[in-house]
């Protein structure tokens, strides 16, 4: 079979980032990254015989009539699409006007949006014919063997399809039953590495999978909606092996090791610096933190093995807004993170969501001080958004909180409910008064002075700059 994997031109003139749950624009990190989950498809689909391009519209630049073309010259069987909530109108356009070039063509959607809202995603959008709920390869890897040897359709479990009189949802799939290590490593040889930079100094850099899942309940967040609520880890060899290899195959340096926690088991995050440092792997790399799964033996190694960056979930200082949000933490263990994280010698980003339950003008202000006065060397602040299948969700429509039926406002960068003291418009207004307060201090200009290495870098950060400010 021929299959094209599809990650979706620019929508609105912004190059959105794709990536399981996550789905901002380009500008929000000032870097592109590299459509992980679209390298495992075509890795494992591959793996399977079937012939496959990999098409990655973003890096390459290329828009709907490019994209046309490509699907005339390759004719292929299946086409599967990358979604994100802010981009989902353009997506689905370019689908359909794929489906137009080529109608016999099949179309499976995967993404946050579908594994969100299941049937209804394909009532709301007819040009497609299957959708994927969670993570996709194995239940797309079945899909495929389904459409070639005649299997039915609705033994394929975790699958939302079309059936000749509407739409159907399969079992689903037992996501904590896939094993990451059966994957092979993501076909990065049919992306355009060249195009994954890091804004500061230019150098080529990749996303690599550590493990998905997250065993935690935050009332806010998809991850284990998406990924399961099992944290599932690869084993220490694979993953230094495929670091190995895009050192010595792509010559890529740099990482970003994807993961809902690198830190959630000590002993494997100590077990993967140590095999770094034995193999004496020279390279850099970032990750995510929860803060209170940290200790110092850990960051000492993580920086031994090239750590500079740790993202640490801050969301707020309010002990009420973490309590209600159930994140388990307090002022005190961010505190002790965001030292430990100083004293290894690793750079901090801090992520802060405003407007979550609990919120109030006052807890809103605090945390911006807090996040200029902590020490976090970057800082990301987000609007509290209100995504089906959870908690945060389910209290968002029950108290009529929820202000826009397009789901396309599901942006980050958006605020689209309100809480009980403060209005959505409020919301983004802390938001991006956060942002400017934080990145136009004059300690964080001289520092973004000092990171410039081109001419290229300073564009990037030129773009960033101007994302940071106000928007309607």
């Amino acid at each position: 079979m021929e299959i094209l994997i599809i990650n979706p031109p620019a929508f609105a003139g912004n190059d959105y980032i794709r990536e399981g749950r996550c789905m901002q624009t380009k500008s929000s990190w000032a870097a592109l990254w590299m459509p992980l989950s679209l390298a495992y498809l075509a890795a494992v689909l591959r793996e399977e015989g079937e012939k496959i391009r990999l098409i990655d519209c973003i890096a390459e630049k290329m828009k709907a009539g490019g994209l046309v073309k490509a699907v005339r010259d390759f004719s292929p069987d299946l086409i599967i699409i990358n979604t994100a909530f802010p981009s989902i109108k353009g997506d689905m356009k370019v689908a359909a006007e794929l489906k137009e070039t080529l109608p016999s063509v099949k179309i499976a959607a995967i993404g946050l949006y579908p594994t969100l809202f299941e049937n209804k995603f394909l009532e709301e959008f007819p040009i497609l014919d299957f959708a994927v709920i969670g993570e996709s390869e194995w239940v797309i890897k079945e899909l495929v063997r389904a459409l070639e040897i005649g299997k039915k359709i609705d033994e394929v479990d975790g699958l939302i399809w079309r059936t000749g009189d509407g739409t159907r949802v399969n079992a689903p799939q037992n996501i904590e039953e896939n094993d990451l290590n059966e994957l092979p490593f993501p076909a990065r040889d049919l992306l355009n590495n060249e195009a994954y930079r890091l804004p500061t100094d230019g150098k080529k850099f990749t996303l690599l999978s550590v493990g998905r899942g997250c065993p935690f309940t935050c009332s806010y967040c998809v991850a284990n909606t998406y990924y399961g609520k099992k944290f599932r880890k690869r084993s220490v060899n694979s993953v230094v092996d495929e670091i190995e290899e895009c050192v010595k195959k792509y010559d890529i340096k740099s990482f970003l090791f994807w993961g809902e926690s690198f830190t959630f088991d000590s002993l494997y995050g100590e077990a993967i610096c140590d095999e770094i440092i034995k193999r004496g792997l020279k390279i850099t790399w970032s990750t995510t933190s929860r803060v209170d799964t940290l200790n110092e033996k850990l960051l000492e190694k993580m920086k031994q093995a090239g750590c500079i960056l740790l993202g640490l979930g801050i969301e707020s200082t309010s002990q009420e807004v973490l309590d209600k949000a159930r994140k388990g933490i307090n002022l005190d263990k961010i505190k002790k993170a965001i030292k430990m994280v100083k004293k290894a010698g690793i750079s901090s980003m801090g992520h802060f969501v405003f407007g979550l339950p609990g919120d109030t003008k006052e807890s809103a202000e605090e945390t911006m001080k807090f996040a200029c006065d902590s020490g976090v060397d970057y800082a990301q602040f987000y609007c509290a958004i209100p995504y089906p299948k959870t908690e945060l969700g389910r209290i968002a429509q029950g108290n009529n909180w929820v202000e826009t039926k397009d789901y396309s406002d599901f942006d980050l960068t958006k605020s689209v409910m309100r809480n009980e003291t403060l209005s959505s418009r409020q919301i983004k207004k802390f938001r991006d008064r956060a942002y400017r307060k934080f990145y136009f201090r004059l300690k964080m200009l001289k520092q973004a002075m000092k990171e410039v290495s081109s001419f290229r870098s300073f564009l990037e950060i030129l773009n960033f700059v101007k994302w940071i400010k106000p928007r309607k």
